[in-house]
């Protein structure tokens, strides 16, 4: 009675484990997807008016990253001041722009960068610092398909592993009811019965001389 209910519960939770796994692997991924590259674009001993940001697709793929921009101004010797910045696709395309005043906090950005050659130009008076930071998500979009990808692996070995264990299963079973042969031949008991020649009679045989 205790192997069935041992088979029975051993039924549940091979699929649960790899529903665990299914899970846990995507939830990994979402994870690696969502991570942020930092790009420098001006410190406050790093700076130049015009800063060129090189975005380079990932694995040759020309899809859109997305990426946020953040950029901050302080200054030790002044309270007020101008202060502005530009980000252009190709040192064409306006892709995000603001100005303001130093004491105001400029707003942090975010939209997609397609690949490309961005010119980060920055403008502001002198005593003023900028910190500038560009962050890339390269890995977001190859999201979904990893999420697919994986998915298909692990369906697959769930499977494979499946057939795999009724095959042993099925080789352990047809082991255990074949029957067992043994090494030894029986043993005849008594006497080994003499063949005589067809018309003789065992009992009124003829003495040997």
């Amino acid at each position: 009675m205790q192997p069935r209910t041992m088979t029975k519960r051993g039924g549940w939770v091979n699929p649960v484990l790899w529903l665990l796994a299914f899970l846990v692997v995507n939830a990994l991924w979402s994870g690696v997807a969502q991570q942020e590259a930092p790009n420098e674009v001006n410190t406050a001993t790093q700076f130049e008016t015009f800063r060129e940001v090189e975005v380079a697709p990932f694995l040759n793929s020309e899809s859109a990253m997305p990426a946020r921009l953040t950029t901050s101004f302080t200054s030790s010797t002044i309270d007020q001041a101008n202060v502005s910045y530009t980000l252009r696709l190709n040192n064409e395309t306006v892709v995000a722009t603001w100005s303001g005043l130093l004491d105001e906090v400029p707003p942090e950005w975010a939209g997609d960068l397609e690949p490309g050659t961005y010119v980060m130009e920055t403008q502001m008076e002198e005593g003023v610092m900028v910190e500038q930071q560009l962050w890339i998500q390269p890995f977001a979009p190859f999201q979904i398909y990893g999420h697919v990808l994986l998915s298909v692996l692990l369906i697959a070995t769930a499977f494979l592993e499946q057939g795999v264990r009724r095959f042993a299963e099925r080789i352990r079973s047809e082991t255990d009811s074949a029957p067992e042969k043994s090494p030894f031949s029986g043993l005849q008991q008594g006497m080994p019965e003499v063949m005589l020649p067809e018309g003789e009679d065992a009992i009124w045989r003829e003495p040997l001389r």
